[in-house]
């Protein structure tokens, strides 16, 4: 061969060559990996389970809630007056019936003895009339006086009588109207509002009068507290409860559900309940707290929440069985936080898998590792 041709070989050899190095040997490598990552597969894939347990006899849940007077009423003048004298101020221990401040009202004494006058002109003219008709019964005897000046005597008798009832009616009205004029404490609690001075102008609420005294029963609290509607139906008078402050968490202080509305609030879908505690000093009125309420459990198992595996299907967990996978569809109930109540799905005792990925199926095998079965919930 000449020269020429064996460069012309050469030549050719190069370019298959370099044709063999850039086109078949990735093609070997990407097939060498493709069977490395088949094996991989095939491997069971290395899980982390959790047993399916059995509800809890009770589920406590803790709500906000706001702690209130058992009774409260601000205290107004019924009649129009000047405050003659304020016999308690803020702070005062007060007792039903006790004098709290008294109103001077000049108009309303004299009116008084104006009345007291009128009934006893009333009563003077009863003994007058009442002569006048005996007389002319007898003359009437005597056939000296006619029936019918009987009758009209009668019927002033009558007409006396009934002009004294009707100025006792207005003397008693008036006592009463005087009887305002001493504020009295509707029941035993605490002056917690002292709105006027001696001195000031007052009168009834509905005239725009200012109220006098605010006075709050705190022997007793009430504390209110708005129950989502996943506990709504347990909630009953009697359920035991635990109040306390942010301020001071570790002192509780025992209670009870006394009322609640029966009805969801439309906006919040909560139901209103009212929990009675006594007012010893642990929780102060009007103040913020938390409610601890000891709700009866259910029969249902709970799952850890993040065993839930949302697809388009639905919710499902992964059930562990012999080393393979079965995804099954669940019914939720109540959210615990870190648990979930399962009404329809699982059972106590099954071993679902924690954080699945989601290329889990059903039928694939999985390696379970120990200490993960064996941890607590």
């Amino acid at each position: 061969m000449t020269s020429v041709q064996w460069k012309a070989l050469g030549i050719v050899s190069l370019t298959l060559g370099t044709a063999l190095t850039a086109g078949v040997l990735p093609r070997l490598k990407q097939r060498s990996a493709l069977a490395e990552q088949q094996q991989l597969v095939k491997q069971p894939t290395r899980v982390r389970v959790a047993k399916v347990r059995a509800g809890d006899p009770t589920v406590s849940v803790t709500l906000p809630g706001n702690a209130v007077p058992f009774r409260s009423s601000l205290l107004y003048a019924k009649s129009t007056g000047f405050v003659a004298q304020n016999l308690v101020d803020v702070g005062t221990r007060v007792k039903a019936g006790q004098v709290l401040s008294e109103i001077d009202a000049p108009e309303t004494t004299e009116e008084l003895r104006l009345a007291e006058a009128r009934l006893t002109e009333a009563r003077a003219n009863v003994g007058l009339v009442e002569g006048t008709a005996a007389r002319t019964r007898q003359l009437l005897t005597a056939g000296v006086a006619s029936q019918q000046q009987v009758d009209d005597t009668h019927a002033l008798a009558n007409s006396a009588l009934a002009t004294v009832a009707t100025r006792q009616a207005e003397l008693q009205r008036l006592r009463v109207l005087r009887g305002y004029q001493r504020i009295l404490a509707p029941f035993d609690g605490l002056i917690t509002r002292r709105g006027t001075d001696p001195g000031a102008l007052v009168g009834a609420a509905s005239a725009g009068g200012v109220a006098l005294f605010e006075v709050a029963d705190t022997a007793k609290l009430r504390v209110f507290v708005e129950v989502p509607d996943a506990y709504a139906a347990e909630i009953k008078p009697g359920l035991l409860a635990q109040v306390f402050s942010p301020r001071n968490p570790s002192q509780t202080v025992a209670g009870a559900v006394a009322l609640t509305s029966g009805v969801l609030e439309q906006a919040s879908r909560t139901l209103r309940a009212e929990v009675h505690i006594p007012g010893d000093g642990a929780v102060l009125p009007g103040s913020f707290v938390y409610v601890r309420l000891q709700i009866p459990g259910q029969k249902h198992p709970v799952a850890p929440a993040n065993a839930l595996i949302v697809r388009k299907e639905g919710t499902l967990v992964a059930k562990v069985d012999h080393g393979k996978v079965t995804l099954t569809r669940v019914m939720l109930g109540r959210d615990f936080g870190k648990e979930l109540e399962v009404l329809d799905g699982i059972k106590i005792g099954e071993e679902l898998i924690v954080n699945p990925s989601d290329e889990l199926e059903t039928g694939h095998a999985v390696d379970v590792l120990p200490q993960a079965s064996e941890a607590k919930l």
